[in-house]
């Protein structure tokens, strides 16, 4: 296929990793994206992404510098577009709701400055029908023309993981629903040239329904394991160790239980599923949902237990949690559960964060110091698995600290050897 131009709406996670790999293939780029200070970073090839994403700024400073990716706040750059690829959040509110109004507001931008032939693609995660029901009858709206007619439509939902952006786009196979089979057809010849795994071609309602499901079973399989290890601590038992030999037997695929589940996607996407049927279809999935919500409150109450052991109340004790990111190796903070942790001391206690990839801190201070943060600690909880955590030398932390007490929440420290040390362990899924 000859290289043709696209617009990518929305240089997030998943928009800033697709426009640079289509700006990579040949393809005339062009990113729209609404803030400012993005876009000014992006433009200079700068990456503003944090955490460790292998080859992205690399590859963004190439396609900016050799003119390949052009980026503006201006939705009228869609008009000259062949394919225009939406990529906007789709949270969810306090309520559980779905919130589109971004992206509602991005399909209409894209439907006033839709040129007939056009192909739109939306990634965003959406509550199945929302492709037919709103997305199409707002470009038709806006662009005075016809879907399946004057324009193609489909949707090829994300599969992106921070750390992974761009092994991922590259790799994964991905589901591409389309309004029909011309849709479809278009939508594989643009995907095919930076997605170098299989593709496979559906109907929108069934790519929508895959996408959320496909969330909702991992968050589903994560509060399992989650349970098992709440019942490991009351019985005395290890449930990584259940965990393992549960997995010696086929067709098991027990998942580790943790601290609680982040991320912009998986405390999302099952409320999104769950959004467009009957609530009485929903109670496992909503079952889940609260046991994952949980976690970060339980570490909290494992925090308590062990400062008392330790002859240590919360109020004037100084906590040192270990990682804000929700993901091990990343800068990204969305949904952490170590906020929750956070808010449940941050009233009595001297709290300080450590992470090597974030910056800014939540609600207390935060540092790249690992000996600054852990100096004079009476508890140390890790929340985040960072590689570098698992390096900690258990001798040195047990000087710098006041009190030696270690709260695991992604089994990273050896409970036996923490209590060689003198340190008062607890650690998710850990009996006592």
């Amino acid at each position: 296929m000859a290289k043709k131009s696209v617009a990518v709406v929305g240089l997030g996670y998943v928009g800033l990793p697709l426009a640079c790999v289509f700006a990579d293939n040949g393809f005339v780029t062009v990113g729209v994206e609404a803030d400012k200070k993005k876009t000014k970073m992006i433009s200079k090839g700068v990456c503003p992404i944090p955490g460790k994403e292998p080859g992205l700024s690399e590859l963004l400073m190439k396609v900016t510098k050799e003119g390949r990716l052009h980026v503006s706040t201006d939705p009228a750059e869609c008009r000259k577009a062949d394919a225009i690829f939406i990529c906007v959040d789709t949270p969810i509110n306090k309520n559980k709701e779905p919130m589109l109004g971004c992206l509602m507001d991005a399909v209409s931008d894209v439907g006033k400055h839709l040129k007939r032939g056009t192909i739109v693609s939306v990634e965003s995660t959406v509550p199945p029908g929302t492709m037919e029901e709103k997305v199409i009858p707002i470009l038709e709206k806006e662009s005075g023309m016809r879907a399946g007619k004057d324009f193609s439509v489909v949707h090829c939902p994300e599969r992106v993981m921070p750390g992974f952006l761009l092994r991922n786009l590259r790799g994964y196979e991905r589901v591409i629903g389309g309004l029909d089979e011309e849709s479809l057809r278009k939508g594989i010849a643009f995907y095919s040239t930076i997605v170098k795994s299989k593709l496979h071609p559906t109907d929108l309602l069934t790519a929508e329904i895959t996408k959320t499901v496909e969330n909702t079973y991992r968050d589903v399989q994560i509060a399992f394991a989650n349970e098992v290890a709440l019942a490991c601590e009351e019985l005395g038992a290890d449930a990584f160790e259940i965990r393992r030999l549960v997995n010696t037997c086929p067709y098991r695929d027990m998942h580790s239980p943790g601290a609680g589940v982040g991320g912009h996607c998986l405390p999302k996407d099952p409320w999104l599923f769950a959004s467009s049927v009957s609530e009485s279809l929903t109670s496992m999935i909503e079952t889940a949902r609260a046991i994952n919500d949980s976690m970060p409150e339980h570490l909290a109450e494992l925090i308590v237990d062990a400062l008392d052991e330790a002859g240590r109340r919360p109020a004037g004790s100084r906590l040192t949690v270990l990682g804000l990111a929700f993901l091990k190796d990343s800068g990204d903070v969305r949904n952490s559960p170590a906020m929750t942790v956070i808010d449940a001391f941050a009233g009595e206690s001297d709290v300080v964060v450590h992470d090597p990839f974030v910056v800014k801190g939540y609600k207390v201070p935060i540092t790249g110091d690992i000996e600054k943060a852990l100096q004079g600690s009476d508890c140390v909880a890790l929340v985040t698995e960072h590689t570098i955590y698992k390096s900690l030398d258990l001798r040195r932390m047990a000087e710098l600290m006041r009190t030696r007490v270690i709260v695991d929440g992604r089994n990273v420290f050896d409970a036996s050897e923490c209590r060689k040390h003198g340190f008062v362990y607890r650690g998710i899924g850990k009996g006592k």
